[in-house]
């Protein structure tokens, strides 16, 4: 019986040394990483002083990384990895893409299975927002699935590895490619029609949403041939008896997890607004029963100052100190608060820096943030104004009355409760 190719790929040496130089231009650092068709390194553009990844698929693979990196070229969107150029070295193709400083999706949500469901709306809506471009292209992924998907530092999701990639018009060659906890129905049994390779990736997509928002796949089988099986002939079961969601994105994920394709939303830009009207659908329904605060400041005297501000005007309120911006990142991730007081200047990590970080990745929507200074710069000040900020208190004899009038405004806001920030007052 011939060996499996994932098992080959485990005993090949790298296919380009460490300190080897691609194209007169890419200086190989590190390998990060190996599958069944090839690997993946960690190199440095020499003539435009960057670091960069490099993909070569094993020789003996019939997929070529050109049909990936000639894919990736007509995809300009942040949420898909970008390619750089196509080359060849000993005979062996590569493909130079941006380094992505990350992790994976599945090692995220392996780490942080509490992630609030609003947030793992957001990270959908990134995911549905990258595929949408890639069927744009009039190419589909092919392999839609945690493990390709990768979350950077800043928050920034990025789709990676089409090695599956098809063209919209390529036919159906009747092959069964792809990861079997993903597969669509119609990959795998007659009874379903190929009614498009995008309605492959929005099957899996479903799929993926099923797992990120219920904590584990629909399906579940210790063989491959059983799990595939199971979604052509097996009904999974509803999202709603897993996980208490809204109505609307309990909805979608049974449409995008259909068997039959048609029936299943015709693009992933309809996928999109249907996230998109959920979240709103959550952060409406999430009415707190008291004021939620959070003061946000390394200097401990100030902050509890500003707490006792926050409690005079607002008996109820449940008030959080935190001493830094990672402090601060906990409780997001955990609930985002109503109402945040950020001071500007802090060690490590800035009011401003970590403000525009929550930005990126949706955590800060529904809140009210209210920057605070001893010396804010009016550089400063402004950015944070432009970026949404409520507004800015400057730190002296002013503060309690300003904290007082934030409070109360927001108290009388008819929108609180709904998760709408008040318009500002600047």
């Amino acid at each position: 019986m011939p060996e499996p190719a994932a098992e080959r790929a485990s005993q090949v040496p790298g296919l380009f040394a460490i300190g080897e130089v691609l194209g007169e231009a890419y200086e190989i650092r590190a390998l990060l990483g190996q599958g069944g068709m090839g690997q993946v390194f960690d190199a440095y553009d020499r003539n435009l002083s960057r670091r960069v990844a490099i993909k070569a698929n094993f020789p003996e693979v019939p997929q070529s990384v050109r049909n990936e990196a000639q894919a990736l070229a007509a995809v300009h969107h942040p949420g898909v990895v970008g390619v750089y150029a196509l080359g060849t070295h000993r005979a062996v193709d590569y493909m130079v893409m941006e380094h992505v400083a990350g992790v994976t999706l599945a090692h995220h949500l392996e780490r942080l299975e509490d992630i609030p469901l609003a947030e793992r709306v957001d990270l959908l809506i990134a995911i549905a927002d990258g595929l949408a471009a890639i069927h744009r292209a009039g190419i589909s992924h092919g392999d839609v699935k945690p493990e390709n998907i990768l979350l950077s530092a800043s928050g920034r999701l990025v789709l990676t590895d089409l090695g599956l990639v098809r063209a919209a018009y390529e036919p159906d060659a009747g092959l069964m490619n792809g990861t079997p906890a993903y597969m669509a129905p119609e990959i795998i049994s007659p009874k379903f029609v190929n009614a498009g390779w995008h309605l492959i990736d929005v099957y899996a997509f479903g799929i993926l949403a099923f797992r990120m928002l219920a904590g584990r796949l629909p399906f579940d089988a210790e063989g491959a041939l059983e799990l595939v099986l199971m979604h052509s002939e097996e009904e999974p079961p509803k999202l709603s008896d897993m996980v208490r969601v809204p109505k609307r994105l309990d909805a979608l994920v049974s449409a995008l997890i259909t068997k039959e394709p048609t029936e299943r939303p015709a693009s992933m830009d309809a996928v999109v607004w249907q996230l998109r009207a959920a979240k709103k659908e959550l952060v409406r329904d999430a009415t707190p029963a008291a004021l939620t605060a959070l003061v946000v400041d390394d200097d401990a005297d100030i902050a509890r100052l500003v707490a006792m501000y926050i409690k005079h005007a607002s008996p109820s309120a449940e008030i959080t100190i935190a001493r830094d911006a990672q402090e601060a990142l906990a409780v997001f991730r955990k609930k985002p608060p109503r109402l945040v007081f950020l001071d500007l200047n802090m060690p490590t990590m800035s009011g401003f820096e970590l403000f525009t970080y929550l930005r990126g990745v949706h955590l800060v929507d529904a809140s009210t943030v209210v920057a605070m200074s001893a010396g804010g710069s009016p550089t400063d000040v402004q950015l944070m104004l432009e970026l949404g900020a409520h507004d800015f208190i400057p730190k002296g004899p002013e503060l309690r009355a300003r904290v007082t009038r934030v409070v109360t405004m927001l108290e009388r806001e008819p929108g609180v409760g709904s998760g709408a920030p008040p318009a500002s007052k600047r």
